[in-house]
């Protein structure tokens, strides 16, 4: 199954609602509208085609497609399409010197996905049953309805139309300049839900390690289902301070790129529960051994965003891991995600079970 055609696009889209977090906002600070989505095709010599993509809110979306289209694409023509874990390692070691995280790794979760596209398609199976058929779905919890700009009120009405779904709960940003806001709004949107609704809380590395402690506290007494990125990423001696002191579980991994970041939290004990995010950690590939590796150290895993090709992961080699229902490149898909009962299905169609039409590529498209 021999590569002949690599193809990169890059879409530009509006979001279904404005996001801003504590880490990610507008040039002036206001919400986002848009997101960056590139996005590769990759054709074998028997005329099956793959679909990957990666994702981005804030820069790096014409460097990704740069790097599919100058660097990855060479590499590929005349593979084996099959090969994913060899080439894999290949495209890795060829641009690690300029990009072991960030946007090459993006890049090459795009070409992952692809493959694993590809794979499935000639196996006549969807991804989720190539890699193990775990279960048949995932239960979601909602996530695009608890940012920063929005009121208390209109967080509120997002939730119960999640919660009126079925969906597990729900999960809403802090991180303003003054904590004191957020635990507010939180014990406001609490005392809205009720005690027994699952609420999470994600700070997207706002704090130091003080008020990230004492916001800590304070969610415990708001029984919250856990603490989301409070410290800098790099911080991993911070978060195991931060994971020893509080009752709260500190989860932690959107912003991590490979297994070895991983190694590295769970060896320090610096989260309880494991957040991959399939794109920023290198594709398929790289997130069943995240995944792997969580299951070893006995650890939950809570995947990270892109949950149409998430969904495949989550339900081929996890047994309990929620998706974060966030709708955020539904409408590039021919086909919406499938909920049912608050849960996500995975697509029984072979490989991801994605198309993206070329009208809506027309569109989209960013020359």
């Amino acid at each position: 199954m021999r590569i002949t055609e690599v193809r990169a696009e890059l879409l530009r889209m509006p979001l279904p609602r404005p996001m801003q977090s504590g880490s990610s906002g507008g040039i002036k600070g206001g919400p986002v509208g848009r997101i960056n989505m590139p996005v590769v095709f990759i054709t074998t010599e028997d005329g099956t085609r793959g679909l990957g993509y990666s994702w981005s809110l804030l820069g790096g979306d014409t460097a990704t497609r740069c790097v599919l289209r100058d660097d990855f694409a060479p590499l590929l023509i005349g593979e084996d399409a099959l090969d994913n874990e060899r080439l894999w390692h290949k495209l890795y070691r060829r641009l690690q010197t300029v990009g072991r995280r960030g946007l090459v790794t993006q890049a090459q979760s795009a070409v992952d996905l692809a493959l694993w596209d590809i794979k499935g398609k000639i196996a006549g199976l969807p991804i989720y049953k190539l890699l193990g058929g775990c279960r048949e779905s995932a239960p979601c919890y909602g996530s695009d309805g608890g940012w920063l700009y929005m009121s208390v009120a209109e967080m509120v009405k997002a939730f119960e139309e999640y919660l009126a779904q079925g969906m597990m709960g729900v999960k809403m940003k802090i991180g303003h300049e003054n904590p004191k806001v957020d635990i507010d709004r939180v014990r406001e949107v609490r005392k809205a839900l009720g005690d027994d609704v699952w609420i999470a809380v994600d700070a997207n590395q706002k704090w130091d390690f003080p008020t990230a402690l004492r916001v800590g506290r304070e969610l415990e007494q708001l029984g919250i289902a856990w603490f989301e990125e409070p410290l800098l990423c790099e911080d991993i001696p911070g978060h195991a301070r931060l994971a020893a002191a509080l009752d709260i579980p500190i989860a932690m991994g959107e912003t991590l790129g490979s297994r070895f970041e991983f190694d590295a939290y769970i060896r320090a004990n610096a989260s309880d529960i494991l957040q991959p995010d399939i794109v920023r950690v290198g594709g398929i590939t790289e997130m069943v051994k995240v995944a792997t590796m969580a299951e070893v150290a006995q650890l939950p895993v809570a995947p990270h965003h892109m949950m149409e090709s998430t969904i495949q992961v989550a339900c081929g080699v996890m047994s309990s891991a929620p998706i974060e229902y966030m709708p955020w490149i539904a409408a590039a898909f021919a086909e919406p995600a499938e909920i049912k009962d608050g849960c996500m299905l995975p697509p029984q169609k072979p490989g991801l079970g994605l198309e993206i039409p070329e009208e809506t590529i027309k569109r989209f498209r960013v020359d």
